[in-house]
């Protein structure tokens, strides 16, 4: 493989990252906003910050009037930052997410140019962008972009740190604050896990003195408590510490050690989730962890300790999360930067020459990303329309992973592996194309919920009502149909429940309910009660026919 890598002067470097910055938050944004929610995290979360905005109360989360202990508070002033520019909607809830996605691109092509290099860091940061895993996690209303970039910022700046003494006091700083930007938006994890892999490289560096000596303690950890602490102990003080008790036994404990909402897995799940989740470039991974090991020398890491920290940091995050029993891929996202880092390591290496690439590597890599393209091919025609009838094919999922496969083949076959990089990235931005022009569109008529809320807003106008649900319950319908604080009541006996509503609250109440229980409800409810059905459809997340009625007391 041949191809050139001049060098780059700071004044073009910084160009470069500014237009990698920008395509990043062009590709983000694509059509973020016009997606409805995807339950159950996004709308939990929205409908907690319309609660709090209504209390005027940005101390405690609430969802459906009930304390919410499952994150901290930044996930919920970023969304209201957003709301704020751009309304509450997809826009501005998921805005927030967008820009740190891009930050994050241009972060690390910034910050791994003195490590890496500028081309592997510039590479690095695209690969970052254009990862499937980044267009989900990127476009969504969930702390989880927040945790990413604070644990990337807090870990790349204590090696730069460690590594250059003369930057160690700035990069500690930003170490300390990152870690505590992580633990206001997801909790301990974010300088548990940190920490632990700042410890671990220094003993295998022995060199763990360093952390006592010039790890900037006596003014790190009180800048640490000093951001963290004032809002634990607001939210402590305000709920009587039950907010604080819960999440750390229910959302920290409790997660890792029983898996919740169904949430589990062997413990190679993650194995196979950082492969979907970056690819086209994860086929690449195994060349570039073999790079990597063949640089320990013979004097073990000393010689290449920033390959030394990016390799551990990947592989202790992984490890953490693959012997816990909750299992999500979000839950590793983490150990994407250090993986990304060394795929643009490596690619860089190649491009200069000083190790190219096998051939038989890269042929084996791009056919395995072609038979991963021509699966999806297969599986969206066949198994998905099994699954969701109403959707229909997908197949076209997998045309850009087949196509660009096939180009950069093409190019692998004539040698340029600029050229290969080229079919790789269109193909995955050809994917997101995909994903949000044909694909969310058609899950979005398969989410009722707005529909439903924009039926019902329809009819009242400022009237009052009620919601509730029976057999059947999405937090989405209560975003999109409640006002501010409004609580959906779950029902359990139609017969009695529903009476004491009518009785209680001024007007009509709306209740969601599996279509194929209308014929029961009817049955259980007395001539005094009049029911009016407004919507029946399939919706995605139940895989079944649902019904909205109006019920109105006589």
């Amino acid at each position: 493989m041949t191809a050139e890598s001049p060098p780059v002067d700071s004044r073009s470097f910084r160009f470069q990252a500014l237009v990698l910055f920008l395509f990043s938050f062009w590709l983000l944004a694509f059509q973020t906003g016009s997606a409805s929610l995807w339950n159950i995290d996004e709308p939990n979360n929205a409908q907690a910050l319309k609660e709090m905005l209504t209390h005027a109360n940005l101390v405690v989360p609430t969802f459906n009037g009930h304390l919410r202990p499952d994150k901290p508070i930044l996930n919920y002033w970023l969304m209201y930052a957003g709301v704020r520019l751009l309304g509450m909607d997809s826009w501005g809830l998921r805005i927030g997410s967008v820009t740190l996605g891009a930050l994050l691109v241009l972060y690390l092509a910034l910050a791994l140019r003195r490590l890496l290099g500028a081309q592997a860091a510039l590479l690095a940061g695209l690969f970052t962008a254009t990862a499937l895993h980044s267009q989900i996690l990127f476009r969504a209303a969930v702390p989880d972009p927040l945790l990413v970039l604070s644990v990337t910022v807090a870990l790349v700046s204590y090696l730069r740190g460690y590594l250059f003494p003369e930057e160690r006091n700035r990069d500690y700083a930003a170490a300390y604050v990152a870690m505590a930007l992580g633990t206001l938006a997801k909790g301990p994890v974010a300088f548990l896990l940190p920490g632990l892999i700042i410890t671990v490289f220094l003993l295998v560096r022995k060199d763990l003195a360093h952390l006592w000596r010039e790890g900037r303690l006596v003014w790190g950890i009180p800048l640490f408590v000093l951001i963290t602490l004032p809002w634990y102990v607001a939210v402590g003080l305000e709920t009587r510490w039950q907010w604080d008790t819960l999440f750390l036994a229910q959302q920290n404990v409790g997660r890792y050690t029983g898996a919740m909402q169904g949430h589990k897995g062997p413990v190679v799940y993650y194995l196979f989730t950082i492969f979907l989740g970056l690819l086209p470039w994860s086929v690449f991974l195994p060349q570039a962890l073999a790079g990597a090991w063949r640089h320990r020398g013979p004097d073990g890491w000393r010689s290449r300790p920033e390959l030394l920290f990016l390799g551990l940091w990947a592989l202790l995050w992984t490890a953490f999360f693959s012997l816990g029993a909750t299992k999500l891929p979000n839950y590793v996202w983490e150990a994407y930067p250090p993986l990304l880092a060394l795929l643009g390591w490596r690619v860089d290496a190649a491009l200069r020459e000083d190790d190219p690439l096998s051939r038989r590597g890269i042929l084996v890599s791009l056919g395995f990303l072609a038979l991963v393209g021509a699966a999806l091919v297969l599986l969206g025609a066949t198994l998905v329309p099994e699954a969701i009838p109403p959707l229909g094919s997908v197949a076209y999922l997998g045309l850009p992973y087949l196509a660009g496969a096939l180009l950069a083949l093409a190019f692998a076959w004539r040698g340029s592996l600029t050229g290969i990089l080229g079919g790789l990235g269109s193909a995955a931005v050809a994917l997101t194309f995909c994903l949000e022009l044909l694909l969310a569109p058609s899950l979005d008529a398969l989410k009722p919920s707005v529909a439903m809320g924009h039926l019902i807003r329809g009819l009242e106008g400022p009237a009052p009502y009620s919601l509730a649900t029976w057999h059947w319950w999405e937090p989405s319908f209560l975003f999109y149909a409640g006002r501010g604080a409004m609580r959906a009541q779950q029902i359990h006996n139609p017969g009695k429940d529903i009476p004491g509503i009518l009785a209680t609250r001024p007007g009509p109440l709306f209740l969601v309910l599996p279509a194929k229980d209308l014929a029961r409800l009817r049955r259980s409810l007395s001539a005094t009660v009049r029911l009016h059905e407004l919507y029946a459809g399939f919706e995605l997340y139940n895989r079944q026919d649902i019904a909205l009625v109006k019920i109105n007391g006589k």
